[in-house]
């Protein structure tokens, strides 16, 4: 399970909050943080959440996502486009006669082929697979609540609220 802390900045009646999150918590150790959520170097993300626990607005809480569900989705987004470069280049391969190796044009052309449109078609099912079952954080634990964190709640150096 991926989790990260954060501070509930919103409630909302429907069971769900809206929580910010520092990245560097949960990316602390991947050299891509910065280019993380749509290119957005921020250090914090303000993110939807599931609130089953019944955290209040100022809560430092514990933010959970099934490893599954991430697991699954970079699965489709990095393997799709290697399968495709690899079926374009056998293809290219077999055109040629067999995989002798004295003509490896065809392999090349199909296999930057089958890698992009395997590429296209891994951001066609993520986009759609985002609309229909989106993967949303969930509220499993509050480290502190408003009263024990007044003093280091979300308007102590995070950019969220005013004193």
């Amino acid at each position: 399970m991926a989790q990260t802390i954060g501070f509930v900045v919103e409630t909302g009646s429907d069971g769900r909050a809206t929580v910010v999150a520092e990245k560097g918590q949960g990316c602390g150790s991947c050299s891509t943080a910065s280019h993380c959520h749509g290119g957005r170097a921020a250090r914090t993300e303000k993110t939807p959440v599931f609130n089953p626990i019944g955290a209040t607005v100022g809560d430092r809480v514990t933010l959970t996502v099934a490893s599954g569900a991430l697991l699954a989705r970079m699965a489709v987004l990095y393997l799709v486009p290697v399968f495709g470069m690899l079926a374009g280049a056998f293809t290219g391969a077999f055109m040629d006669g067999g995989v002798d190796g004295t003509d490896s044009g065809h392999s090349i052309a199909f296999g930057l082929a089958g890698f992009v449109l395997g590429f296209a078609l891994s951001i066609a099912v993520s986009r759609i697979w985002s609309a229909a079952r989106p993967v949303t954080p969930v509220i499993t634990r509050i480290v502190n609540t408003r009263s024990a964190s007044s003093s280091i709640g979300p308007s102590a150096g995070s950019g969220c609220g005013a004193k």
